[in-house]
C-alpha cells in the first residue's frame, strides 16, 4: 500500500471518532434536559392528585352529613352541626356504639377495618383515605375511644388523633 492511503485512512478514521464523540455530547444534553422536564411533570402532577384527593375526602364529608341531614357547608358550619349531631346522637337509638382499643402498632389500616366490622363506618376505605389526605394516618393516638356511627369521618378522625 502507498504511503498516502494509509494516511488518507487513518484521517478518515479520526474524523469518524469525531463526529461520533460530537454525537455523543450532544444526545447526552437532550437526555438530561428530558429528565428534568419530566420530574418537573411528576411533581405538578403529584400536586394536582394531592389536591385532587382533599377535594374527594372533602366530598365524602358532604355526602355522609348530606345522608344524615345535617347542611352542607365550609367548617364553622361542620362544627357547629357536629354539636348538634353530638346531642341527637344520644337520643338516636339505631346508632352503634363501640369502644375502640388503639395499641402500639396499629395502622389506620386496621383501625378502619375494625370500624367497617363493628359498624361505626360503612366502608373502611373512607376513613383510611380521610386520614391520609388530611396528613392523620400518622398521628393516630393509643388508647380507648368511645365512637359512635352517627359520628362524621372528621370526628372520628379528630377523636383518634387528638387534634
Amino acid at each position: 500500500m502507498k504511503r498516502s492511503s494509509i494516511r488518507s485512512f487513518g484521517i478518515g478514521l479520526f474524523l469518524a471518532g469525531a463526529l461520533l464523540q460530537i454525537q455523543h455530547f450532544t444526545q447526552e444534553d437532550e437526555i438530561i434536559s428530558k429528565r428534568s422536564i419530566t420530574e418537573e411533570a411528576y411533581e405538578k402532577s403529584q400536586a394536582e392528585l394531592k389536591t385532587v384527593k382533599q377535594q374527594l375526602a372533602q366530598l365524602q364529608l358532604d355526602l355522609e352529613n348530606a345522608r344524615k341531614g345535617q347542611p352542607v357547608g365550609d367548617e364553622s358550619n361542620e362544627t357547629e352541626s357536629g354539636k348538634e349531631e353530638a346531642s341527637t346522637a344520644d337520643s338516636n337509638e339505631g346508632s352503634t356504639k363501640y369502644t375502640l382499643v388503639i395499641s402500639s402498632g396499629m395502622n389506620s389500616k386496621e383501625i378502619s377495618s375494625i370500624l367497617e366490622d363493628v359498624g361505626i363506618v360503612q366502608n373502611k376505605q373512607d376513613i383510611e383515605d380521610y386520614l391520609v389526605s388530611q396528613n392523620l394516618a400518622g398521628r393516630i393516638q393509643i388508647g380507648e375511644y368511645e365512637l359512635d356511627s352517627s359520628m362524621t369521618l372528621k370526628q372520628i378522625a379528630e377523636k383518634i388523633t387528638g387534634k
